[in-house]
């Protein structure tokens, strides 16, 4: 059994991806031209968190060109975000996928919190953008964290109802809702 849910056709498309940067090719190292040949075999073979890293580095790629933001440096996390844009806005890109089976973004708010301006989450299997701003995940943060804990995860299932049969919104479906009202539905890849 596979563990990627890639198609094949789609593992080129990849490849290209990482090949680029910021719209312009660029001179492969050594290390990365030996890479080239062990692409498709290794891609058959990742395991979810594997996989989850992958969508991750092409889920910022995608964002990056498709809204024409610049990267931040070489690592993309020294100071807390990933890209910027024109203004200045500074953007922390996170995504999720169906491969890895969970309903949380890998999001750290005591470590990611202020240092941002946008959140852009990518679920990449369902080809969905949500740009939100940093004051709206503060706020959800402070109104959902439970008494005794540091944090609050994000929990994203598309799945999920967002209202109780009494019109209020679930709690499992916080969230989702935050996403949904800045959702950019013209976005596509």
């Amino acid at each position: 059994m596979k563990s990627s849910f890639i198609p094949q056709e789609d593992r080129k498309k990849l490849l290209d991806f990482f090949l680029e940067t910021n719209g312009e090719v660029i001179d492969l190292s050594l290390t990365r031209e030996m890479l080239k040949p062990y692409f498709d075999l290794v891609l058959n073979v990742l395991d979810t968190n594997q996989v989850a890293t992958l969508v991750g580095a092409v889920s910022e790629y995608i964002l990056i060109t498709n809204y024409g933001w610049k990267k931040n440096g070489e690592i993309g996390n020294e100071k807390g975000y990933d890209a910027t844009d024109e203004e200045g806005k500074k953007y922390e890109i996170k995504s999720m996928s169906d491969e890895t089976k969970t309903h949380y973004v890998a999001y750290d708010h005591l470590s990611k919190g202020g240092k941002y301006d946008i959140l852009s989450i990518l679920h990449f299997s369902k080809k969905r953008v949500s740009h939100i701003p940093s004051w709206e995940i503060n706020k959800f943060i402070d109104e959902n964290t439970l008494p005794g804990r540091k944090s609050k995860s994000l929990r994203l299932c598309f799945d999920d109802e967002i209202f109780t049969k009494r019109g209020k919104i679930r709690k499992k479906s916080l969230f989702l809702s935050l996403f949904l009202k800045y959702e950019d539905k013209q976005f596509n890849f």
